[in-house]
């Protein structure tokens, strides 16, 4: 079964030659016009379409020369020769193919198959050697977005790898405290962080997960805090059923979840609260987690949490992607990213 992006080409091909054909119809027809010629459409388009097309049947001939044998690189004019070879084969073979067509579409001006071959053999030639430059050009720009791919992955893989040792040390910072005051509790922590390093595992083949499941790891996380700080700590998701569906990047939520809570309770005899919420705002999605603490005079910017935060909304999403921090009597950060349905993907 051939693939979109196949079919995309191949439509764009076609495209370009009958384009070619109109307008060298064109220029012909403005040539006759100057010279006081008649002009016929119906012989001059034809003859157009059928001379360009005849060109275009040998695009995928085109495409193997220029995979198998690139004009580029240190020995880039070895290949040379064997283009040249290519480009009088193409010219052979091409007005072979033209030469009965030519005849078909005009009966009254019969022509040889030579009187063909050298009529519009720089032409050929021309079209065969402009073909592969575009054709190059095209796979440059390929080889090119699938290494920034490439690159763009291996450095979202680096992000997670430093975030995920990050909250693991962070877990058992807090097991090891707990274990000498309440052996009970440090056992449903290892528990529950057991757990999560499972579903962490699940999500590590995807850059992108719907939101639902993101809540999902996110509430395991929960349950390790609210058995670390126990009344202390009030924890409020808000999240409508009709962004739960939407993509976002995985293990966004808990490092920015683990960070307000860090500060948020930091030597704080009393309650904290944190708010964690999504909205849809148009072709939008905000995530947006808050805490009540005592909050830093300016916004902060540094922390590894942060940070990679940062550079993973940027690398996915690019200039669709923004990160907020806001100091307002606590502190919140409000992540907007591209809406996009775990269906449509």
């Amino acid at each position: 079964m051939i693939s979109r992006r196949a079919r995309q080409l191949w439509l764009f091909g076609v495209l370009i030659w009958v384009t070619l054909g109109v307008l060298a119809a064109a220029q012909n027809a403005t040539w006759r016009a100057l010279m006081g010629r008649p002009i016929d459409w119906l012989q001059i388009l034809p003859n157009s379409l059928a001379d360009w097309l005849t060109c275009g049947l040998f695009t995928p001939g085109f495409y193997w020369m220029v995979r198998r044998f690139p004009i580029r690189g240190e020995r880039w004019w070895a290949r040379l020769p064997l283009h040249l070879f290519a480009s009088l084969v193409f010219v052979v073979l091409k007005v072979t193919i033209y030469h009965p067509l030519y005849s078909l579409l005009n009966p009254t001006e019969p022509r040889t198959w030579s009187m063909v071959l050298f009529g519009g053999f720089y032409a050929d030639m021309l079209a065969y050697w402009a073909s592969v430059g575009v054709i190059h050009a095209i796979e440059y720009y390929r080889e090119s977005r699938e290494r920034e791919l490439e690159a763009t992955r291996l450095a979202l893989e680096n992000l997670r790898a430093q975030l995920q040792p990050h909250f693991l040390f962070n877990t058992l910072q807090s097991i090891s405290t707990l274990i000498h005051r309440d052996q009970a509790a440090a056992d449903r922590m290892l528990t529950d962080l057991s757990d999560l390093l499972r579903l962490s595992l699940r999500t590590t083949a995807s850059q992108e997960v719907p939101l639902r499941d993101e809540l999902g790891f996110l509430d395991r996380y929960l349950d390790i805090m609210r058995v670390r700080f126990g009344d202390r700590l009030r924890i409020a998701v808000d999240a409508p059923d009709d962004v739960r569906d939407a993509l976002v990047p995985s293990l966004v939520l808990q490092p920015i979840v683990e960070n307000a809570i860090t500060h948020g309770m930091a030597d704080r005899p009393d309650i904290g609260h944190v708010a964690v919420r999504a909205r849809r705002d148009g072709t939008s999605l905000e995530l947006e987690v808050s805490d009540d603490g005592p909050g830093p005079a300016t916004a902060p910017t540094n922390g590894i949490g942060l940070a990679n935060t940062r550079e993973r909304i940027a690398r996915l999403y690019g200039a669709a992607g923004k990160v907020e921090a806001l100091a307002n009597g606590g502190f919140t950060l409000r992540l907007t990213i591209p809406f996009k349905a775990a269906a449509d993907r």
